[in-house]
């Protein structure tokens, strides 16, 4: 068998499992790679080298206490990181911590090492809402990016009810015998048209109404008030009977009947004591949802329609009551996830489920009900919406599941995204986040202080997962929209990186440079826990201290420079640049998969091979070494002919030699280990196979 060329041209599969290797078959082979280290497969088909980690600034807590990273997205120019310690927040934007009175800005708050881990969060606005199983829930206010207050929700209507009534008598001719009648106003909010709870009972005994005779009741004017319900007691409950409006603080009873069915709304709150605190918050159909106390630990609380902090429900219950349901007739599995969807999709320790209203309505107080998809069972770790999905980790850590409704089911399915990836193999997903823009990606923290990442575009199939690594162990991992220049318009990815500096650990608040694709290198940052300086040519480079003693990457003006330790926060380059970035280096690594292709006698499976060259097709790309293995590695790129000193940069076709024998393992490493940037389109091979299987050449 002669000299083949096949080619790959699209990586968007992402790392393959060890389990899909003879399976050349299958499209995640054929788009996939056998390692993808530090490397980003995009939806249309190239892969990327991972952009470096800009340092923000340290993290507060340094100590062993756990730290959080959590986004607040007022608006895409208002999008902020909060950094959630053991009794405190600090606020983080593009330009770095939040400062005040020139010291950095703190707010001091009641969750201490214990709770950091089991803090939930739902965001309306300027407000968050906090959810954790040792404290009643919270929310945490902005009134300015220097003035956050921590305050609890009391779950009573804003508005205030109306204070005692006085009732007299109008008319003549009153009916015969005496009655005693009592009554109870609520007033309604102006902006927000909730209902407060009612005023105190008000009784009159008189002689009985009659057409010409009639009780007058009677309240001081509420602020904020547009109108006033009013309720009259029968048959032992309050029912309506008719409102004041136009300012009117009166109402004339001429004997109406009460409607039982409309009664006055009572206060609940039943997040009074420790075991009644819920672990989980939502939003979803216009209400503030609550989950998971340890006492209740499958029922879930629904506010009043757009009233976020009201829980209060009449008797019997109105549409837009406070809701409270309970899954029944489970073993006692906790709801460990909540987010809404066509439904609310519930995750519990043990299965799957939905809660809807009935025949396709919406949820009311007598209108829900739950339902099972399954019983996999989920991991303590909030879900995640990926564009139009919704992803979870199962239960034991190492499997990421999309739920989704599936129309031909008629009901919701959750198939396994990380069954043909080896990424996740014996480690587990402890946080994560999703970047929308650019590329669509879901970024995960795992157990051993690594990454994980999912390029994940459900329109165009594209599931491709890839494995990242940096000098340190990645602690926690926040999205938020990128205000700023620097970050491109795009969402921009926050890690919490813990590093070893001078001998001592570090917690550094690192956040990820915009993916490159400019036409010259001087802007590219393929460093971590790196800065960028910018202005007139220096050849001394200060404020690196958070590196002290560690040995730095360096690129000036788009030259690559010897690494340099820093010494005194500092280091000093060979000659003057303008434009200089330095940090940790790391290295980018992709072995694709190996080529097979069928053949007059058979499939080139079995058979041993040489691969005696490769023609990457790269884009913007510079710094490039393939070779069989890290022990034969040769610059792909030759040097720019202007400048020898120079690596090129370039866009287009480029040859290189392999050396790697007869064998049948034969594969190639693509390789970037300088701060430089990496975009392969595709890759075509030069293989002599074996004439026959069984490894005769």
């Amino acid at each position: 068998m002669g000299t083949i060329y096949p080619v790959q041209q699209a990586f968007n599969g992402g790392e393959i499992s060890p389990l899909l290797t003879a399976r050349a078959d299958q499209i995640r082979y054929q788009t996939g790679a056998l390692t993808m280290r530090n490397a980003v497969p995009l939806a249309q088909g190239p892969v990327t080298r991972r952009p470096g980690l800009r340092f923000m600034g340290a993290a507060k807590e340094q100590g062993t206490g756990p730290v959080r990273l959590v986004p607040f997205v007022f608006s895409a120019a208002q999008s902020r990181v909060l950094e959630f310690g053991p009794g405190y927040v600090r606020v983080w934007m593009d330009a770095g911590l939040v400062s005040k009175n020139s010291q950095p800005y703190e707010v001091a708050s009641p969750y201490g090492a214990a709770d950091i881990a089991g803090l939930r969060f739902a965001q309306s606005a300027d407000v968050i809402y906090i959810a954790s199983r040792n404290h009643p829930p919270r929310k945490l206010s902005r009134h300015a990016d220097d003035d956050w207050r921590f305050t609890t929700p009391t779950f009573m209507p804003a508005q205030a009810a109306p204070g005692a009534l006085t009732l007299g008598t109008l008319g003549a001719t009153p009916g015969p015998g005496n009655e005693t009648y009592s009554y109870k106003v609520t007033a309604v909010s102006a902006t927000t048209g909730e209902e407060s709870l009612a005023s105190p009972e008000g009784t009159i005994t008189t002689t009985a109404m009659s057409s010409t005779y009639w009780v007058r009741v009677s309240w001081a004017a509420v602020p904020g008030a547009v109108e006033y319900r009013v309720y009259k007691r029968r048959y032992g409950v309050f029912g309506f009977i008719g409102r004041a409006v136009g300012g009117d603080t009166f109402f004339d009873d001429r004997n109406i009947g009460a409607d039982t069915e409309d009664t006055v709304p009572e206060a609940k709150n039943p997040f009074t004591a420790a075991g009644e605190y819920p672990g989980l918050v939502f939003f979803w159909q216009q209400r503030l949802g609550f989950a998971g106390s340890d006492k209740r630990p499958l029922t879930v609380w629904l506010s009043q329609s757009a009233a976020f902090e009201n829980l209060a429900a009449s008797r019997p219950p109105q549409d837009d009551d406070g809701i409270e349901a309970t899954l029944a007739g489970q073993r006692q599995n906790r709801f460990v996830w909540i987010e809404g969807d066509r439904t609310l999709c519930l995750g519990t320790e043990g299965g799957e489920w939905t809660l809807s209203g009935q025949e396709g309505g919406p949820v009311t107080p007598t209108s829900l009900q739950f339902q099972s998809h399954g019983v996999r069972g989920s991991e303590g770790v909030p879900a995640v919406r990926a564009g139009d999905s919704l992803l979870y980790v199962q239960r034991g850590g190492g499997v990421v599941r999309e739920f989704t409704y599936s129309f031909e089911r008629d009901g919701y399915v959750a198939p396994d995204l990380t069954l043909l990836t080896g990424v996740l193999r014996g480690r587990k997903v402890r946080a994560w986040a999703y970047q929308q823009s650019p590329h669509s990606i879901v970024w995960c923290v795992l157990d051993d202080g690594t990454l994980a990442a999912l390029t994940f575009l459900r329109e165009h199939d594209v599931v491709g997962w890839h494995r990242h690594d940096t000098d340190g162990v990645v602690e926690d991992v926040t999205v938020i929209p990128g205000g700023d220049a620097t970050a491109g318009g795009t969402d921009t990815v926050w890690m919490l990186v813990r590093r070893t500096v001078g001998g001592q650990e570090r917690r550094y608040v690192e956040r990820m440079a915009p993916f490159f694709d400019e036409a010259t290198p001087g802007n590219a940052f393929f460093v971590d826990a790196g800065l960028s300086y910018a202005g007139a040519p220096v050849t001394q480079v200060t404020g690196l201290e958070h590196l002290e003693g560690r040995e730095v990457a360096i690129l000036a003006d788009g030259y690559v420079m010897p690494p340099r330790a820093v010494t005194g926060g500092g280091i000093t380059l060979d000659r003057a640049a303008s434009v200089i970035h330095a940090g940790l280096p790391y290295i980018t690594d992709i072995i694709p998969t190996r080529p097979e292709i069928p053949a007059q006698n058979g499939s080139t499976l079995t058979r041993v091979r040489k691969i005696v060259g490769a023609r990457l097709r790269l884009y913007r790309s510079m710094g490039v070494l393939a070779g069989a293995d890290p022990d034969h590695l040769w610059d792909v790129l030759a040097h720019d002919a202007a400048d020898p000193t120079r690596p090129a940069f370039v866009t287009g076709d480029r040859d290189v030699t392999i050396d790697g024998g007869w064998t049948d393992e034969a594969t190639v490493l693509v390789r970037v280990a300088d701060p430089t940037p990496m975009t392969m389109l595709a890759i075509v091979y030069d293989v002599d196979p074996s004439a026959t299987s069984g490894g005769q050449i």
